[in-house]
C-alpha cells in the first residue's frame, strides 16, 4: 500500500534522530523535570536514549520515562513507524510484525498502548452542537432469521455531531459498546442512550436530536454510512476482536476520524499524545474486565420501551418530541 511506503520511512532514522523528534513532541519549550517542574537540568552520558537529572530537585528521568514507550526495549525508530502506520489506517499486530520486523506479542502490545493513549483522548473530549445517535452492530451476525444477538457479535452506540441538519455532514464521532442494562432489540436503549449522553456530550453546548420511527429506530443516515464502514474496517482487518478490548478498537477509529475532520495531521497528533501520557503494562491490558452485553433473547415490552426514548427525547429537546 502506498501509505505503507511513507509509514515505513522511519525505519531508515537513526535512534538519535527519533530521539530528537520525541524531545521536540514531549517537551517543545525545552526539557522540564516531572516532579518540580525545572528548567535547570544536565545530561547523564553513556545511555542509549538520554537521561536528565534535574539541578534542583536531583531527580533523573529518561527520554522515554511517562510515555507509551516507557519499559520499551523495542528501538524508536520501530515506534515511531507503528505511529505512523495506526495513523493512517487499521493495522493488525501481524501486519504490524512483519513490516517492523518484532514478534507478534510484541506488536500487539504496542498497538494496544497507542489505542490506550487515543482512547484516554477520546474519553476527555466532548460532542457539541447538534448532536444525532445511532446504533451499530460488528462481529459475525447470525441468520437472518434469527432474531437473537451472536456469541461473538456487539452492539455499540455511534454518536456525532451534525451539520446542515439533523442527517447532514458530521464533524466528530464517539464510539461506545453497548454494555447491556435493560434491552430493546436492534435500536438504543434509552438507558444506553444516557450512559452515552453522560461519557461524551457536554450538554451545556448541545442540543441532542434522539427522534425516532413509529418503530423507535433514530435512522440517522450519515452516521449508518459511517458505522458500515467501520464495521468492515474491523471484520477486515482483525477477522475478531475481543469483548474486553473492543472499546479500545471503537476509540481508535473515532480518534482518527475526529484528527481527520479537524484538519489535524493524525501522525504528529498521536506522536504527541504517546510522548506525552503512559501506558498500562502487559499484565493491565491482560486483566482489563470484560463487558456485559445486551440480552436480546429475553423479551421486553416494545411499546414500552418506544414511550420511554420518545419520553426522553422529549425532554432533551422538545421540539423534537
Amino acid at each position: 500500500m502506498l501509505w505503507n511506503k511513507t509509514a515505513l520511512r522511519f525505519l531508515q532514522y537513526s535512534e538519535q534522530e527519533c530521539a530528537e523528534l520525541l524531545m521536540q513532541a514531549r517537551w517543545p519549550d525545552g526539557f522540564r523535570c516531572p516532579t518540580c517542574g525545572s528548567a535547570a537540568h544536565y545530561r547523564v552520558s553513556g545511555r542509549r536514549l538520554p537521561l536528565f537529572a534535574c539541578a534542583v530537585c536531583r531527580r533523573q528521568c529518561s527520554l522515554i520515562s511517562g510515555t507509551v514507550m516507557e519499559r520499551s526495549r523495542v528501538p524508536l525508530q520501530k515506534w515511531f513507524t507503528a505511529i505512523a502506520l495506526i495513523s493512517c489506517n487499521p493495522i493488525s499486530a501481524a501486519a504490524l510484525a512483519e513490516q517492523i520486523r518484532v514478534t507478534y506479542k510484541t506488536a500487539w502490545l504496542m498497538l494496544h498502548k497507542l489505542r490506550s493513549a487515543m482512547s484516554r483522548h477520546e474519553d476527555h473530549d466532548r460532542l457539541t452542537g447538534l448532536v444525532r445517535l445511532d446504533l451499530g452492530r460488528s462481529g459475525p451476525m447470525p441468520l437472518p432469521w434469527v432474531r437473537r444477538l451472536g456469541d461473538r457479535e456487539h452492539t455499540f452506540v455511534i454518536g456525532g455531531s451534525m451539520e446542515g441538519g439533523p442527517d447532514g455532514r458530521v464533524l466528530g464521532i464517539k464510539l461506545m459498546q453497548d454494555t447491556g442494562g435493560d434491552t430493546y432489540r436492534w435500536k438504543i436503549t434509552p438507558q444506553g442512550a444516557l450512559r452515552f449522553i453522560e461519557k461524551y456530550v457536554d450538554k451545556s453546548q448541545a442540543s441532542i436530536d434522539l427522534r425516532t420511527d413509529s418503530l423507535g429506530r433514530t435512522l440517522v443516515f450519515s452516521l449508518k454510512k459511517l458505522t458500515w464502514s467501520i464495521i468492515s474496517d474491523i471484520a477486515f482487518t482483525h477477522r475478531g476482536v475481543s469483548s474486553k478490548h473492543r472499546q479500545f478498537y471503537l476509540d481508535e477509529h473515532a480518534y482518527r476520524y475526529n484528527c481527520s475532520s479537524r484538519g489535524q495531521l493524525t501522525e504528529q497528533h498521536l506522536l504527541h499524545l504517546a510522548a506525552a501520557s503512559g501506558a498500562p503494562t502487559q499484565k493491565q491490558l491482560r486483566n482489563r474486565p470484560v463487558p456485559g452485553r445486551p440480552d436480546w433473547d429475553t423479551y421486553r415490552d416494545t411499546h414500552r420501551m418506544i414511550a420511554e426514548f420518545k419520553a426522553l427525547a422529549a425532554s432533551l429537546l422538545p421540539r423534537a418530541s
